[in-house]
């Protein structure tokens, strides 16, 4: 199963996860965000990786020219873009990676991501099923069984990255149940530079560990 993580903006994080073997490391590129790294300090943070692959995380309103740019000017290996990035700016993309984010509304929304899929599949590389953003935990995506279900046969046919919200204490029953691709795992704020507190990380890692899910 593949990793990414999200929202990198310290090189603490960046080194941690890189440690851990994850896919892709993203970074923030919409301006205004609480998450945005500069350009300087992607580069920066980039010099001391080796493994992961860098991707550029766009938001709203970002054209196509801007995205290319930052793929030119950055060397970066995929760009993640915004559920509202239309379709006619990713086929305006330089050879690339893309991974689509998606967001539910309510679980109903399940339905027009399986049609988002289905439409996307020649297009998209990957889809990111955002369910953290719209506070949707595992326990709730339980109790909700045809929504439940549908993600069971969406991971079977596509590439699907999910995130999640899942206790370490339920996670591998989460991922043995959906079988996704790839697992999205957020970075955070330092408490100060180069000092960070990784325990519930930790524990997600150590779970991923004993699953022997890490290398493959």
């Amino acid at each position: 199963m593949k990793l990414k993580a999200s929202s990198i903006s310290n090189l603490t994080d960046a080194r941690y996860f890189a440690a851990w073997n994850v896919e892709w490391v993203g970074f923030c590129l919409e301006l205004g965000d609480p998450n945005y790294a500069t350009p300087q300090d992607i580069q920066e943070i980039k010099d001391w990786l080796v493994g992961p692959k860098i991707i550029g995380e766009f938001g709203v309103g970002q054209s196509a020219e801007a995205i290319n740019a930052s793929i030119e000017l950055l060397q970066l290996d995929g760009v993640q873009v915004s559920p509202f990035v239309a379709d006619s700016v990713l086929d305006q993309l330089t050879e690339t990676t893309i991974i689509k984010e998606w967001v539910l509304e309510d679980w109903q929304g399940m339905e027009i991501f399986a049609n988002q899929c289905q439409i996307l599949e020649g297009t998209v590389d990957y889809f990111l099923l955002n369910l953290q953003k719209s506070g949707m935990s595992w326990k709730m995506l339980q109790a909700h069984q045809p929504a439940l279900e549908l993600l069971i046969i969406l991971c079977q046919q596509y590439k699907i990255i999910v995130a999640i919200d899942c206790p370490a204490t339920e996670l591998q029953h989460c991922l043995e149940v959906l079988k996704p691709y790839g697992l999205n795992l957020q970075g955070g704020a330092e408490e100060k530079v180069g000092m960070k507190v990784f325990d519930d990380l930790d524990e997600v890692f150590d779970v991923l560990d004993e699953m022997d899910v890490l290398y493959d």
